[in-house]
């Protein structure tokens, strides 16, 4: 228990440092507007993808295989349960307003905050098990997600979805998975090479939105709300659902500390493109996420004692 809790602790310190480099690099003006997105590409379509590439690109035991599907039954029932509890809790919410809780509610940053923390703690069979959770997510956040803000629009499905990189990437893995087939030599080399970049990269942007936070964002009471059942609450009722029902206790572990990520950093960006409360949002997002720094090593010790 106590190594696993040391590991997240070194974990979250090291992306704190990742962070407070965004922060620098933010305030230096080196990071801007005009070129935040070109980084954020690079993240999502290239790094992320390479680091979930890199994780199939080894052998897969059939128990591995059987494993990733309760993962993601798993995942589909912590996207319906936090659903079902955010539909109650913020029912009474102006609308653009509840459009964005219900989003943060149901989908947290298991990708760009999660991945790169299971890679460090779990490693490659961590990172597997993680993209397999992901794949729920990804589908419901383009679809039901998407319902929150606007009607989806037509052919939107097929390429946020079906088409995106990181979806692309699984198909690819299942390939190697199913023709016991491995990525050899130098190519190999080169894809876990770039894979690593995702938590430096990750965390730099994170901390990049977190320079420009209007710090009396802190205090709003909705936020603060969002932001403790996004972090704690959801994910230690998943952990007892599960220890309930005899999961094994490294999926718990990867599970839980997936669910317990903050809010998915693209609620923003729906919020900004939809016609939801962007501020709201963006102070969701970086609330979380500067909470997170403490609240993960904290459930992830909590966990061990369920």
């Amino acid at each position: 228990m106590s190594e696993i809790v040391s590991r997240m602790i070194d974990t979250q310190l090291l992306l704190f440092l990742y962070m407070l480099c965004g922060v620098i690099v933010s305030r230096l003006n080196i990071i801007r507007e005009d070129n935040r997105q070109v980084l954020v590409r690079l993240l999502m379509d290239v790094a992320m993808p390479m680091m979930v590439l890199s994780a199939f690109n080894k052998p897969t035991s059939l128990d591995e295989i059987r494993a990733s599907v309760t993962v993601m039954a798993v995942a589909l029932a912590g996207c319906v349960l936090t659903g079902l509890m955010g539909k109650l809790l913020w029912r009474r919410q102006p609308a653009n307003k509840k459009n964005v809780l219900m989003y943060a509610s149901m989908f947290s940053n298991a990708g760009n905050a999660g991945l790169p923390i299971i890679s460090l703690v779990f490693g490659p069979t961590g990172v597997f098990y993680a993209s397999m959770y992901l794949i729920p997510p990804r589908i419901l956040q383009w679809t039901v997600g998407l319902g929150f803000f606007v009607k989806p629009e037509k052919g939107g499905w097929v390429k946020n979805v079906l088409l995106n990189p990181m979806v692309v990437t699984i198909y690819i893995g299942a390939v190697l998975m199913a023709t016991y087939w491995q990525i050899p030599g130098v190519f190999g080399t080169a894809i876990d090479n770039l894979g690593k970049m995702t938590a430096p990269l990750s965390m730099i942007l994170i901390g990049a939105t977190l320079a420009h936070m209007d710090l009396r964002m802190l205090m709003d009471r909705t936020v603060l709300l969002v932001s403790s059942l996004r972090l704690i609450l959801f994910p230690l009722l998943m952990a007892l659902l599960l220890r309930a029902a005899g999961i094994e206790r490294e999926l718990i572990n990867i599970c839980v500390i997936l669910l317990s990520m903050p809010v998915a950093s693209n609620t923003a960006a729906m919020a900004e493109r939809y016609g939801g409360d962007y501020v709201f949002a963006s102070a969701c997002v970086s609330v979380s996420t500067l909470f997170s720094v403490v609240t993960v090593p904290l459930i992830t010790w909590l966990i061990q004692l369920i």
